[in-house]
């Protein structure tokens, strides 16, 4: 174990932040109609800033499957297969997703979580996942999380990603409290990093 690791703060494995700033106890549980799961790269396995995590710990039934890992190799098992997947990732080429081609069919998503290389390198040659039809998210509502920089100016975290795509697929109303649930936590990450004078969700964030 490096010297750096061995000085790195404690968190909470639920919310990520400090056990003494834990907000778990505001987190929600919900539940959605639409399949999610995330294929997440090992290397994202223990970072308190990954959103994928958040997100299963909010939603239930959310699949999370490890990749990246020496042994044991990557397992698509969990997923359904009678759920008609889709990869959303924004490969060169992917359609834009349109909800009103799903009606009458149970759609689910794989959302990729890791770097921009980490997900592409994913997307295109990790077994069973690489073949389902990828497609894309149109532009969205601007994003508060910016505790960690994203690849270009329309990137997305992988809670960004879920949340809108199962707003498409479920309404604004439902994924409500998904949205405040995600700002509440990146509002005192930001306020630990200094980035906001308070902890509280700024009036300017959108999560309605």
């Amino acid at each position: 174990m490096s010297h750096l690791r061995t000085k790195r703060k404690p968190r909470c494995t639920g919310c990520g932040l400090p056990p003494a700033a834990c907000a778990c106890a505001l987190l929600p549980t919900l539940r959605f109609r639409t399949p999610i799961a995330i294929v997440q790269h090992v290397r994202e396995r223990y970072k308190p800033t990954n959103t994928g995590k958040l997100f299963a710990r909010i939603v239930g039934g959310t699949v999370v499957l490890p990749v990246g890992m020496r042994e044991p190799a990557f397992n698509p098992s969990p997923l359904d297969s009678s759920i008609e997947w889709r990869l959303l990732f924004p490969r060169e080429g992917a359609p834009i997703f349109d909800p009103r081609l799903s009606e009458g069919r149970r759609l689910g998503f794989v959302l990729l979580d890791g770097s921009w290389h980490q997900c592409s390198h994913m997307s295109r040659r990790l077994p069973v996942v690489s073949q389902f039809p990828c497609v894309s998210l149109p532009p969205g509502r601007p994003s508060f999380w910016t505790v960690r920089a994203q690849h270009d100016d329309e990137g997305r975290s992988t809670f960004d990603a879920a949340a809108q795509v199962l707003e498409m697929m479920e309404g604004a109303e439902a994924v409500a409290p998904l949205r405040r649930a995600f700002a509440e936590i990146t509002a005192r990450m930001l306020h630990l990093k200094g980035r906001l004078r308070s902890p509280r969700i700024p009036a300017a964030w959108d999560v309605t």
